[in-house]
């Protein structure tokens, strides 16, 4: 079976699974993922046992040739209408819309007409990576990793963050990549301590810190990595608190498995920086779930309770931050696999 046409199927069953008749889904990354077809301006409707694509006249015939297990309808006016009336004509009852991915026009017509408010269901869907959407993920993930290489010999004293910002994109993109899944974070000296640092024309000098933390998009799945080294000769602080991070991340690393709760992960991780008396400079979420966005389910924090399954795919990235000194992140994309994990992004 077509894997869209399986995710279809997959959704149908979680809409029997939760006593509900259908789900609108109007989210261009949502109903790509259930399609394989990635355009604007076009939505579903998915009961328990059919599904409809509203499309422009326009869109209708490539739509047909690529999606042929999904009914298209035409729509002349406006598209929600069209929903309604096929809604109507099918008699189904209740009828869901994810509230956080609406605007609030939208979101307020689907409620005036009966629609119920129910967030999560593409998005569980979407957690769980199987067939070419794996393979679309590791190659995003080792255009990334190789980048690395090129890159980082390259980095020298004078360079601007920009300057650095920019040529890594060009180099992922020379590998295959669309270009990048975020704005890359390039940080220099004091820079490095800013988890959040807007790249800027800051030159690099002798004897301080680099943080890069970037990543692809190959095929509509993203990757994401960082890494942090030190341009010159490190002092022992930068030493000690690498040898901090890199452990720490080598301890979440290994909880990453099946049957895990996410948790668990960064607790891992945060427990060897506290232990070493840096907890306090530990101030984000050790990762987050990668896949068509570069932030999306699961979350791998303090308040996450998510057990994890093979076929998810997470970053591991614990960090600790000396403010107007430096940062050390180290970062990878992990997949979760029925044996354990496998590292997407490793590099030399």
């Amino acid at each position: 079976m077509n894997i869209h046409a399986k995710r279809i199927k997959d959704l149908q069953q979680m809409l029997k699974r939760d006593k509900l008749d259908a789900i609108v889904v109007t989210r261009t990354l949502d109903v790509g993922f259930l399609t394989g077809y990635y355009m604007d301006d076009y939505m579903l409707l998915v009961s328990r046992s059919a599904a409809w694509a509203f499309v422009s006249q326009m869109l209708l015939e490539d739509f047909k040739a690529k999606v042929p297990f999904v009914e298209p309808v035409v729509y002349g006016g406006a598209i929600e209408e069209a929903v309604l009336e096929t809604r109507k004509k099918a008699r189904l009852g209740k009828t869901v819309f994810d509230p956080e991915y609406e605007t609030y026009n939208r979101g307020t017509f689907w409620r005036r007409n009966g629609f119920a408010e129910l967030g999560g269901l593409v998005g569980s869907l979407r957690a769980i990576k199987e067939g070419e959407e794996v393979e679309d993920l590791r190659k995003s993930c080792r255009i990334a990793a190789r980048a690395f290489g090129v890159i980082k010999p390259r980095v020298k004293t004078g360079r601007t963050e920009l300057s650095v910002y920019r040529e890594l994109e060009d180099i992922m993109q020379s590998m295959g990549a669309k270009g990048p899944s975020f704005n890359l974070i390039i940080g220099f000296g004091p820079h490095s301590a800013l988890p959040h640092h807007v790249t800027s024309e800051r030159r690099l000098r002798n004897n301080e810190t680099v943080l890069i933390d970037y990543g692809c998009v190959y095929n509509n799945y993203c990757s994401d990595i960082t890494r942090t080294w030190f341009h010159g000769r490190p002092g022992e602080e930068f030493r000690k608190v690498y040898s901090i991070v890199a452990a720490s991340q080598k301890a979440g690393l290994a909880k990453v498995k099946a049957g895990v709760n996410s948790r668990a992960v960064d607790k891992a991780c945060r427990d060897v920086i506290s232990d070493a008396g840096y907890g306090q400079y530990f101030i984000h979420g050790t990762g987050h779930g990668i896949g068509l966005e570069i932030h999306e389910f699961p979350r791998v924090n303090t308040r996450a309770d998510v057990t994890l399954r093979a076929g998810m795919a997470v970053t591991v990235e614990p960090g600790i931050y000396l403010p107007g000194r430096f940062g050390v992140r180290i970062e990878d994309s992990v997949l979760v696999t029925r044996t354990g994990r496998e590292i997407l992004t490793k590099t030399a």
